[in-house]
């Protein structure tokens, strides 16, 4: 999922992730916000903004794996506005200027590097209807898709690992109340950073921008959600949760907000366990 990032005073870097899928060339807009929650403050996590991701990421260096999990939203129903035509190229799901989008995902990469090692679901919604698609990408290459859908409500578990002695990363997507499961075959990722591990809602773009985020409602992540799989990584050598991570390494949470600063979609502080949390749209 390719992105470009963008701080305060209009500071504009090439970072990396690209939602390649559909076609689509994917522009992330990642701010940093002065305004942090107190009880993040006190656990290290800081608060940042974004043009089209919602969720958690970690930075560091030698991530080896990561695993998230979150159960596929439902469609709640609001009107999305008129979008670009989607593309349909590499033989990805459809689209059209009545299509609004919703990703759902875990992995490495993407924050601020320029390759992506990830997996998911893709919520798309057209003229009201709403279909799901299982995912992998690692970029440049294009995104892979399964040949089963997941329904509104399963849970889902996402593992992304990399394996040094052969340098390939293998990504699985789980499916966990109806069994099934896709997996990439190992793959090597040329210049793959492994400095960033991301629990992402996101909305995709077309080469003429962000799309309409589709009204997903709530995204529910982690173990309070889907009992026995959590969001965890590994880092440097450092194996742990989103909260025990931020011991060690920046983690931030991430607004999803339009150009003019307003919210299309809200995470949560992260809850108890200090491994889950949840992401509220808010607009497309």
């Amino acid at each position: 999922m390719k992105k470009i990032l963008s701080f305060l005073f209009s500071l504009l870097l090439i970072a990396s992730a690209s939602f390649a899928f559909l076609g689509f060339v994917q522009h992330q807009q990642h701010r940093t916000n002065a305004i942090t929650n107190a009880a993040d403050l006190l656990f290290g996590i800081s608060s940042s903004e974004s043009l089209n991701w919602a969720g958690y990421a970690v930075t560091g260096s030698n991530i080896v794996n990561v695993s998230g999990s979150f159960i596929v939203p439902s469609y709640s129903g609001q009107s999305s506005s008129a979008g670009p035509k989607a593309s349909h190229q590499g033989g990805g799901p459809g689209g059209g200027s009545t299509t609004s989008y919703a990703a759902f995902w875990a992995g490495i990469d993407g924050y601020n590097s320029n390759t992506v090692e990830q997996a998911g679901v893709l919520m798309e919604v057209q003229n009201g209807v709403a279909s799901y698609s299982v995912w992998y990408e690692f970029y440049p290459a294009a995104p892979v898709y399964a040949n089963w859908a997941p329904s509104p409500g399963d849970k889902i578990a996402v593992y992304v690992n990399y394996t040094a002695s052969n340098d390939t990363f293998v990504a699985t997507v789980v499916d966990i109340t109806h069994g099934e499961v896709y997996q990439s075959p190992y793959t090597s990722v040329s210049g793959a950073d492994r400095s960033s591990a991301e629990w992402i809602a996101e909305a995709p773009s077309s080469g003429h921008g962000i799309l309409p985020l589709a009204d997903f409602g709530t995204a529910d992540f982690g173990p309070s959600y889907v009992s026995n799989y959590g969001n965890y990584a590994t880092v440097n050598g450092v194996t742990g949760s989103i909260l025990t991570l931020s011991n060690s390494y920046n983690v931030y949470k991430i607004n999803m907000v339009k150009n003019n600063g307003s919210l299309k979609a809200e995470t949560s502080s992260l809850l108890s366990d200090g491994d889950s949390f949840y992401v509220t749209w808010k607009s497309s």
